[in-house]
């Protein structure tokens, strides 16, 4: 039992998914333990106070903070449906009636209806009447105000009874199914932040398994940034009970390896071995069971039929793919419903390498035979530098403050100076694009998403804020440390080279 609430309580009656009342005995004492501690885990962190209790196989709630409880419930995997208690009485098939009509009538009133009763697994002998005798009582007195309609209700009465009492209520709120997070293992997702790996994730979580992420960076700061917030939003939302991961391998040293030593044809393909690579390593050093990917047949060049054949025999760990069989229309509209639509559509397109037409179809003797000529030192010492964020111990800070800033300006980033017109007519960056900060959400529709920015201001104070904007935005854009004085120094010492990963190592220290 969690602590008691310390006000009248709302009682809530919540039906597990029937994959686990049908499970053996042990099993499903573990599944039901697991999902009460899964409820009581998201109804803490949200500050609900509770006590839950069993009744038969329902789980039953006691809250004085019932809406803030039934936002949480419809998002515990293993709840098929739950329903406000609207009545209690004792167990007398008189009383029932009585209380039934009293809280009922309003509502079938002028409309049809059907009383459903069950027994919590007691025959007639123990209770004195049967669920037939409930329903049958019960929609005679109801009767008098609405029309019985046993196929296609407007209203549904449902009566639960067990020896000691019965508990009505007539309206059932969808749960989000599935098994309880934690019940079928461990695995690792590969995580770009797009609509696909984040729904891929989901759909495991939702068999009840419990996922940690890695990402392959391939994109800077800005990007990890997103794709943090994408995870982030995937724990706060559905991973109760849990503390999943997110592992973070800069790819920088993997890609400029891939460029110097592939054929152009194959860096799609061996791209997506090496983050295999990247995963299967994670995924044995942590103990994780399977890799998982968004990857869905024939949407890029690397997930054709044969490309995915290809390159699974590279890694011996199971590579599960939820959303093998989806379109991008299923997927998108799937991660709308679970909530990381809005963070997804921001996130850029890193993959591509080249504009060399790939291959399409090749085997996995061709990928090996390409890959020979890879170090296996260099994925090694990717994995070895990776670093390690606890998703539910972040906060709103961990997420902004470290990823503004840059002491540094690429050669192939563009600068932006968010200066007022007359100052930054005064003095501007050689080929700045300027910005007026009293227009600069209007300005920055002008610019193109497939380019980096470094922003700057007179005093390197406004500069972060309109970073923030564009990097929510789904702009790579980082705020240049310190004001004019500190641009000046940059442009005359020259900029600092054209690795998009500069700016992010930059920005950590690196």
């Amino acid at each position: 039992m969690e602590g008691r609430p310390p006000g009248p309580s709302e009682h809530i009656v919540i039906r597990p998914t029937g994959e686990i009342t049908l499970k053996a005995a042990r099993a499903r004492r573990r599944f039901q333990g697991t999902l009460r501690a899964n409820i009581a885990d998201a109804l803490r962190a949200r500050g609900v106070a509770c006590e839950l209790g069993m009744s038969g196989a329902r789980i039953v709630l006691s809250t004085d903070s019932g809406e803030a409880a039934r936002a949480v419930l419809s998002r515990v995997f293993g709840i098929s449906s739950y329903s406000v208690v609207e009545a209690t009485v004792g167990c007398d098939l008189d009383a029932i009636a009585a209380r039934g009509e009293a809280v009922f009538a309003d509502a079938v009133r002028g409309r049809s209806f059907a009383v459903r009763a069950r027994r919590s697994g007691h025959g007639k002998d123990e209770i004195g009447f049967t669920s037939v005798d409930v329903a049958r009582r019960l929609g005679a007195a109801l009767d008098r105000h609405g029309t019985v309609d046993l196929d296609a209700p407007e209203v549904a009465v449902e009566v639960e009874v067990d020896p000691t009492r019965a508990v009505m209520y007539s309206a059932r709120m969808p749960g989000p199914g599935g098994l309880p997070l934690g019940v079928q293992g461990r695995a690792l997702t590969l995580l770009s932040g797009g609509f696909d790996s984040a729904v891929a994730a989901w759909r495991l979580m939702k068999r009840g398994v419990v996922t940690d992420f890695a990402l392959c960076n391939l994109g800077g700061s800005a990007y990890e940034r997103l794709v943090l917030q994408v995870a982030k939003v995937l724990t706060e939302l559905w991973a109760h009970g849990q503390r999943p991961r997110l592992f973070v391998v800069d790819f920088g040293p993997v890609v400029e390896e891939l460029r110097e030593k592939a054929r152009e044809a194959y860096l799609q393909v061996l791209l997506k071995r090496q983050m295999y690579g990247v995963a299967e390593r994670i995924a044995i050093e942590e103990g994780l069971e399977v890799i998982v990917t968004g990857e869905s047949i024939g949407q890029v060049s690397s997930q054709t039929l044969k490309n995915l054949a290809s390159i699974d025999d590279s890694v011996a760990l199971p590579v599960i793919r939820p959303l093998v069989a989806c379109d991008k229309r299923e997927i998108v509209a799937e991660a709308e419903r679970i909530g990381t639509a809005p963070l997804s559509a921001r996130v850029r397109e890193y993959c591509a390498l080249t504009d060399a037409r790939p291959v399409t179809a090749t085997s996995a003797e061709r990928v090996a035979k390409e890959a020979a000529n890879l170090d296996p030192e260099v994925l090694n010492a990717a994995v070895a530098d990776r670093r390690v964020f606890d998703l539910k111990k972040l906060n709103a800070s961990d997420l902004r403050t470290p990823y503004l800033f840059t002491e540094e300006i690429p050669d192939d980033a563009v600068l932006v100076d968010c200066q007022p017109r007359r100052m930054f007519e005064a003095w501007h960056a050689p080929d700045a694009v300027h910005l007026d900060p009293a227009s600069f959400a209007d300005g920055l529709r002008s610019l193109n998403k497939e380019k980096s920015y470094v922003v700057y201001c007179a005093h390197g104070t406004q500069a972060p804020r309109f970073v923030e904007i564009m990097q929510q935005a789904g702009y790579e854009a980082y705020a240049f440390r310190g004001g004019l004085g500190a641009v000046k120094r940059a442009c005359e010492t020259g900029r600092g080279g054209s690795d998009p990963t500069r700016t992010a190592a930059a920005i950590h220290g690196r």
